[in-house]
């Protein structure tokens, strides 16, 4: 009987052990809280309750530990208030930046339903430099004022609050940015780039930058524009040396492809794949693809600068066995047909011509031995 009773407790205990460290401080999501950056001086007005908190041994609060409020915003105005199973008490209004309520004010019996319903308002502050601001934050502290369960036991918002006299440096940076993508997309287009989508990056920062200055004193607004603008010239930017090394490789293709174009000419209509010029041409071509296929590799693994300068190797040396190519075929379209390399009758006649060239001359001769008699 002891040992079954002993039993019983052990597992309550494991049960209450496993729903401690289960259990977070659980808060509803606030209202008030605009997304995206701040401007100073905008008033808030923050909405929301505590609805679970990392409770005690059978009760719903650890005495020894304590609730923490903070807020970096200025004029702040706390209204609390403790809810005991639907009943609100309110707690003092503070205007500090931190409140604290004690364990003893929220232990109870663990059957009992307590939640803390919470008010903010305020004001956010002014920064010398852009910053982020913590808006919100709810803790529960132990003994120690350690973060209990470490971020299990923290709700937290913070929020980026911006400097108006920066935002309005940073949008000049912008526009001379902006000015020297559209340069790089004049000089690409000069050399045959296909720029359609790295134009509508520039259309949308050009776009959000007009509307960053037309905000004005709305700085939060102007911000949000900023980023949109910023994010785009990085994105133009990066898609603008993608096509350029695209069009570095197209282009090394394209030369390679004439080659071919004068190398099948040599064995399909000279029948000349045996000539010695020809199998030189011929190694030469796959040193071009090799680096083609090479900077095709780079390029796929967004090595653009390496691949960038394979595909102009490629496009030079391509270049040049392309004018080796043409010269030989001018040399060989240059010859006579009947000495044409590429005819197999040229070795029956120059065979005939010298037959008969012989021939005459010893013709020629035995004649002249006859009359000498």
């Amino acid at each position: 009987m002891k040992i079954r009773l002993l039993l019983t407790i052990l597992l309550a205990c494991c049960a209450l052990c496993a729903v401690s460290a289960s259990a977070a401080l659980t808060v509803q999501p606030a209202t008030g809280v605009p997304t995206g950056d701040l401007a100073p001086g905008t008033r808030l007005t923050i909405d929301t309750t505590i609805i679970e908190f990392i409770p005690g041994t059978a009760s719903t609060f650890p005495t020894g530990d304590s609730l923490q409020f903070y807020t970096d915003l200025d004029s702040p105005k706390w209204s609390i208030s403790i809810v005991q199973n639907g009943v609100e008490n309110a707690r003092p209004i503070s205007t500090s930046r931190i409140v604290s309520i004690t364990g003893f004010e929220l232990s109870y019996p663990s059957d009992m339903d307590i939640k803390v319903r919470v008010n903010l308002e305020g004001v956010v502050p002014e920064v010398t430099t852009t910053s982020d601001k913590t808006i919100f934050r709810i803790r529960q502290l132990d003994l120690n004022d350690g973060v209990r369960s470490g971020t299990s036991g923290e709700y937290l918002i913070t929020r980026k609050v911006v400097n108006p006299a920066e935002v309005q440096t940073a949008i000049v940076s912008a526009k001379g940015s902006l000015q020297v993508f559209k340069t790089e997309i004049d000089a690409a287009k000069a050399d045959g780039v296909d720029t359609t989508a790295v134009d509508a990056k520039y259309n949308s920062a050009q776009t959000a930058l007009q509307s960053a200055e037309a905000a004005g004193s709305n700085v939060g607004v102007a911000q949000s524009y900023l980023n949109t603008a910023q994010t785009a010239i990085t994105d133009g930017e990066a898609l603008l040396q993608r096509a350029i090394v695209q069009h570095a490789i197209t282009s090394a293709d394209a030369t390679l492809a004439e080659i071919d174009g004068v190398l099948s000419y040599f064995t399909t209509n000279k029948s000349m794949g045996s000539d010695s010029r020809v199998v030189l041409l011929s190694s030469k071509r796959q040193s071009v693809k090799n680096q083609i296929d090479t900077a095709k590799g780079n390029f796929d693994t967004n090595n653009l600068a390496l691949a960038k300068r394979q595909a102009d190797d490629a496009l030079a040396e391509g270049k040049i066995v392309l004018a080796e190519a043409r010269e030989l075929q001018e040399e060989v379209e240059s010859l006579p047909v009947f000495v044409d390399p590429g005819q197999p009758f040229l070795w029956i006649v120059l065979g005939a011509i010298a037959i008969i060239v012989i021939g005459f001359v010893i013709m020629k001769k035995r004649n002249a031995w006859d009359e000498l008699g």
